[in-house]
This record gives structure tokens, C-alpha cells and sequence, in this order.
């Protein structure tokens, strides 16, 4: 959901899809009759295939250019070093970076991309609404070539590529060809308070086992289990999907997430976790009043000591104070995403520079000023933590992708996903509503988005 995620801030972004919606509706609407971009070659048909890294001589032969490109402003500290370090590298280029806030970024980039001047490189977001539309309407160049020549596909993070992998319709993606490329991953796990474990007598979780085991001690001594802000109703589906994870092949929920046809989420380990849900809610592991207070909220109360444990994700750990909070995961392989991808246009006339811009951001050395930056990188060979919270959070993601099983997150399924799985599930955890009715509403709305894809 970075569809929905902001690194280093947490709180989802699924507002702004909506009205990137309706933009892109018309915009496919129009490619009925008249695709954007009409009068050009299919992606990248122009553009030579690249069989080797792109040399500064290459770069060089374009003469004085401009690259120019837009970015999540989330992307600000790291571009600080990146871009004067790609410009002093090719000097001929100038990069032109456009920031914008995630919402206006998925709400126009689309648009952008169709338009008579597109940037040469920029970021999507995962899923239909954004990624979808560009491939749908063939605005970004495949990058199969780029990722073969620069060692991508069996190198370190190759299989976080699958969330930008699409058929070609633009209708299904976690396989086919690759459109994009993003730095920068996730991982989902669960933070826990050191002090308040030690004063209990407990260790650290290392399963979803020892945590089931930890709550009920954690409750009786009168302390509150986990922290949880569920008021955008995106929280809790994080806990639920650490513990779908553990329940089932991640495979499964990732072909789920994907799109792919004859899949369910009506499953006995979906089942399960709904379960689990309801019963940790009615025994009052997650405290009271969740539903009314926001998932900002609830991890500036955790740093500040109540609740022993938080659910979340990566992007939440910069608000912890590395000495007082560990991190681990209670799944290998499953619960994390990459971040939005950055596409090369279709009709980019600078695609050596453009290329070369994506093979500076997917080296170790990027690697380690990501995490410098507070978030985590895809590419993680020689790349250190600078506390102990940060190289927990990082060995976490080493083994989720080194398992190859990130399966994405559900929102990706659907504009609407998370406002139905989110709603239904304060349901279930409230007991207004059964397991089973949760799983179908979520089944339902997955299959009517498929359906008009």
C-alpha cells in the first residue's frame, strides 16, 4: 500500500486514489478511441533495447540534456546526495526534478505521462489505478532489457520486481513483463517496549506462537498488550495480514493480491486470522477506544511507553528511540512490499540518462543512504544499521527477501479495498459482523474490480 504507505511517516495514503480514479477513467475512456499518446510507437518500440550498463560515453553522446523527472517528496533526502552525485558522473546532464506530495503525485501522474512534454522519469504506485493505467495505455517503456543488463533478475532483491511485472493488457501484475523498478522496501513486524518486557519477565517474540503466549501474561499484569490506532482502519489490516501470512502460503496471497484468476480470499488461514482478530479484540488485547484513535497517534503513545507491543511496519520505526524499542518479525517470507517504482517514459528522447539514473539508484551504495535516510533498501549487500532497531528492522527485510515472498499488500487489489477490508474488519473486531461475512465482502469487492478491469 504504498499504493497507501509513506515511508518514515506511516500513515496510509488511500484518499487521493479515489480522485486519481476518476482522472484515470476518463483517461482510459479516452484510450477507447484514442489512446494517450496516440500517434506514437507502442512502448518503447522507438527506444534501442539495452544489452550492456550505460557508459558515461553513451550519456555523454546525447550532448547537453535535461533529464527531467518527478518524485514523491518523500524522496527529497535521499535525492540530496543522489542527484549531485549522477550529475558530477554525467556532466552533460541536468536533472530537473519535479517533487510532489504523494497525493498529488498518484492523482496527476498519469496524466503527465500522457501529455505532450512527459517527464522522462518518474514514480508510479503499485496497483491499478496508477501502475496499471501507465502499462494499460503504454506510457512507460519495458525495462526487461534494463534489469538483464544491469544483473537485477538474479541479483539481491530480484524477486521485489514482481509487483511491477504486468501482462500486457494491464490487467493483472506479479508476473510478465517488468515496468518499473523502486529502491526502496518494507517489512512488517512487531515492535516491542524493552523496559516494559524486562519489568514482566518476558523475552522478545521470535513467532506469532511466543506472542500468543506473551498477551495474556502482558493483560494480566494489567498492562496493555498492543498498541493499536485504528481510526483509518488500515492498522489492524497490518496485524491481520502478519497473521494471514503465518497461516497460508504467501504465494497464495500473493497471487491473490495479483489479480490472478481462480484465486480466493476465502481460505481457511484468511478464516483463521479473522478469528484471531475477534478474539484478541474481545479480550482486550488491543485496549479500548482503538477505532477512535489514529495510527500516528497510537505510535506516539507507544514511544512514549504504553503498550508493551506495536504492529506495524518499517516506515513506523523512525519515531522510535533505538535504545528503549526492539523490532522482529513474526513471519519469514510474507508480510512487506516494495515502495513505488520509478518508470522511464515510452516517448523519453534521454533514455541512456534515464537509465543510468535508475542503475545509480539500485547500488549498495544508494543502499546504505537509503536506511542513512530512514527507510530500507531493496539492495542491502555490505549495507550496515546504525543502532540496533535499525539492523533488527533490516535483518527482518534481508530474510523476508531473501525468502522471495513479499506478498504486497491488499489495498493493491482494488481503489476500494481498503475502505471495505478496513471497515469490515473494525466489524469482526467489534463482533458486528462474522468472519465468514468479512471474507466475502473482500472476495466481493476483489472480483467486481476484475471485472471491470
Amino acid at each position: 500500500m504504498k499504493s497507501v504507505r509513506r515511508e518514515g511517516a506511516g500513515p496510509p495514503r488511500f484518499a487521493p486514489v479515489a480522485a486519481a480514479v476518476t482522472a484515470l477513467a476518463a483517461l482510459l475512456a479516452c484510450a477507447g478511441c484514442s489512446p494517450p499518446g496516440a500517434g506514437r510507437s507502442p512502448a518503447g518500440a522507438n527506444q534501442p533495447a539495452v544489452t550492456d550498463p550505460v557508459t558515461p560515453a553513451q550519456v555523454a553522446e546525447l550532448g547537453e540534456v535535461t533529464l527531467r523527472m518527478w518524485a514523491d517528496q518523500a524522496e527529497k533526502p535521499l535525492m540530496k546526495s543522489v542527484v549531485p552525485a549522477f550529475e558530477k558522473r554525467y556532466p552533460n546532464v541536468r536533472v530537473d526534478l519535479t517533487y510532489k506530495s504523494f497525493d498529488d503525485l498518484v492523482a496527476t501522474v498519469v496524466n503527465a505521462a500522457s501529455g505532450t512534454n512527459p517527464p522522462d522519469l518518474f514514480q508510479g504506485n503499485i496497483g491499478y489505478a496508477v501502475d496499471g493505467a501507465l502499462v494499460k495505455a503504454k506510457l512507460v517503456r519495458p525495462l526487461d532489457d534494463v534489469a538483464a543488463a544491469y544483473g537485477w533478475i538474479t541479483g539481491t532483491g530480484a524477486s521485489t520486481l514482481a509487483p511491477a511485472r504486468w501482462n500486457g493488457s494491464g490487467t493483472a501484475f506479479g508476473n510478465g513483463n517488468l515496468y518499473g523498478m523502486s529502491p526502496i522496501s518494507e517489512v512488517q513486524g512487531i515492535y516491542y517496549n524493552k523496559a516494559r518486557l524486562d519489568e514482566l519477565g518476558l523475552r522478545p517474540p521470535r513467532s506469532l506462537a511466543d506472542l500468543e503466549k506473551d498477551l495474556p501474561l502482558v493483560k494480566k499484569a494489567g498492562k496493555q498488550p498492543i498498541m493499536l490506532g485504528n481510526s483509518d482502519q488500515y492498522a489492524a489490516t497490518h496485524i491481520f495480514s502478519d497473521l494471514a501470512a503465518t497461516e497460508q502460503s504467501p504465494a497464495s496471497i500473493r497471487d491473490w493480491i495479483g489479480g490472478r484468476a481462480g484465486t480466493t480470499f476465502v481460505t481457511p488461514g484468511n478464516a483463521k486470522a479473522a478469528g484471531t482478530m475477534a478474539d484478541w479484540a474481545k479480550k482486550g488485547y488491543f485496549g479500548s477506544g482503538y477505532d477512535g484513535l489514529s495510527n500516528e497517534d497510537a505510535v506516539s503513545r507507544f514511544a512514549k511507553g504504553s503498550g508493551v507491543f506495536f504492529v506495524g511496519g518499517s516506515w513506523n520505526g523512525a519515531t522510535l528511540d533505538p535504545g528503549k524499542f526492539g523490532f522482529g518479525a513474526l513471519t519469514t517470507g510474507g508480510a512487506g512490499a516494495t515502495a513505488s517504482p520509478w518508470h522511464i517514459s515510452a516517448s523519453s528522447e534521454v533514455t541512456p540518462a534515464a537509465v543510468a539514473f535508475l542503475a545509480a539508484l539500485h547500488t549498495p551504495r544508494t543502499g546504505q543512504e537509503i536506511l542513512d535516510t530512514g527507510r530500507l533498501p531493496v539492495v542491502t549487500d555490505g549495507v550496515k544499521g546504525g543502532n540496533t532497531l535499525q539492523s533488527q528492522t533490516l535483518d527482518a527485510l534481508k530474510r523476508t527477501i531473501a525468502a522471495g515472498t513479499q506478498v504486497g499488500y491488499y489495498d493493491w487489489t482494488a481503489t476500494d479495498m481498503l475502505n471495505v477490508m478496513g471497515g469490515k474488519l473494525q466489524e469482526v473486531m467489534s463482533g458486528r459482523t462474522s468472519g465468514a461475512e468479512f471474507l466475502k465482502a473482500v472476495q466481493d469487492s476483489w472480483r467486481t474490480a476484475r471485472q471491470k478491469r
